[in-house]
């Protein structure tokens, strides 16, 4: 995995009119313990690794699949590397990302995503889709219509292409905002064969395509002569990279300063939430780990690692949540 990157130590880094340069912001680890870094937009945090998983969140396995011709006839699911080269990244068709582990139908699907993350939904990446143009990440800075494919595409590895803002040009100005999609190609259904390294960077959603039978579910498309993110139907056969987020841990989202006060901060030991309400507490490492869960208004966090925590309380009379960041010296 790459190394986390410092928005501390590294100066941002802008494009003609296009929102500011992201890095990683934390990381979290899967449930085979690979390590994933992650970026908050807006309501949600996303991974922007692709999965390297090999089994479900329970610890079942997913099965590898090599041959070209048994991969094109699965219903169950698998992965792969590509070209079925140990050096490079993993694939998986979408009966994988449903957590379709055997062929009987009244079987509970298993879950994919590690703990505390999901798959991302078609919902997801719309939410996702609409934050970049918000913030200016189209390839021209405007903030209305989808030119976002260039900040999320990675920057290197596309073939060439002549047009202002296409993926394919001047890529060193890609990945902006950080996603790091990348030209991975897919491994077709039918001949199970592996296509179009460096022209196309799909990533599947958890998200079916209504039909029927449901053959058919929803991917996420960028060509190296795209200037959109669009989302299409696939065959649920396909290979692809995988992608999960959570709702976004950070209290980045809102402040709640003036609303209500949690002190003092930093801290070596207790903080108290102001007032004598009773709040449903959750702590959390920045890498998403729940170090405690309580109910009361007062927190001991004498026994936590010196570090930066996520303190998320919930009043559920008022319904009413709030999140700090809280040092622990």
């Amino acid at each position: 995995m790459k190394k986390l990157l410092l928005l501390l130590l590294i100066a941002p880094m802008f494009g003609f009119g296009q929102g500011a340069q992201r890095y990683a912001e934390g990381t979290a680890t899967d449930q085979d313990g690979n390590t994933f870094e992650w970026i908050n937009y807006g309501d949600l945090d996303w991974a922007i690794d692709n999965a390297e998983v090999v089994t479900f969140r329970d610890g079942t396995p997913i099965t590898e699949v090599t041959d070209d011709t048994e991969w094109g006839n699965l219903t169950t699911a698998a992965w792969c590397y590509i070209d079925n080269d140990t050096t490079k990244s993993k694939l998986y068709n979408w009966f994988a990302v449903a957590g379709k582990h055997d062929s009987d139908e009244t079987t509970t699907n298993k879950e994919f995503a590690p703990e505390g993350w999901r798959v991302a939904s078609e919902s997801d990446w719309n939410n996702l889709i609409n934050y970049l143009i918000e913030n200016g990440y189209n390839y021209d800075g405007t903030t209305t219509g989808n030119k976002i494919a260039k900040a999320a595409a990675s920057n290197t590895g596309w073939d060439n292409s002549n047009e202002t803002g296409q993926v394919g040009n001047n890529q060193t100005i890609n990945n902006l905002s950080g996603l790091n999609i990348q030209p991975l190609g897919w491994r077709q259904f039918g001949n199970g064969q592996f296509f179009q390294t460096g022209v196309l960077g799909f990533i599947w959603t958890s998200s079916i395509y209504e039909t029927t039978p449901s053959t058919f579910s929803l991917s996420v498309d960028i060509l190296f002569y795209s200037t959109s993110l669009v989302i299409n139907s696939t065959p649920n056969t396909r290979g692809y990279p995988v992608r999960y987020v959570r709702d976004a841990l950070t209290s980045s989202i809102k402040d709640f300063t003036d609303a209500i006060t949690i002190y003092p901060n930093p801290t070596t030991s207790i903080v108290t939430l102001q007032g004598d309400k009773q709040y449903d507490i959750e702590v959390y490492t920045l890498q998403g780990k729940k170090v405690l869960a309580l109910t009361g208004n007062t927190i001991d966090m004498s026994h936590l690692s010196s570090a930066t925590y996520i303190v998320k309380a919930l009043d559920k009379v008022e319904n009413e949540e709030v999140s700090y960041k809280v040092v622990k010296n």
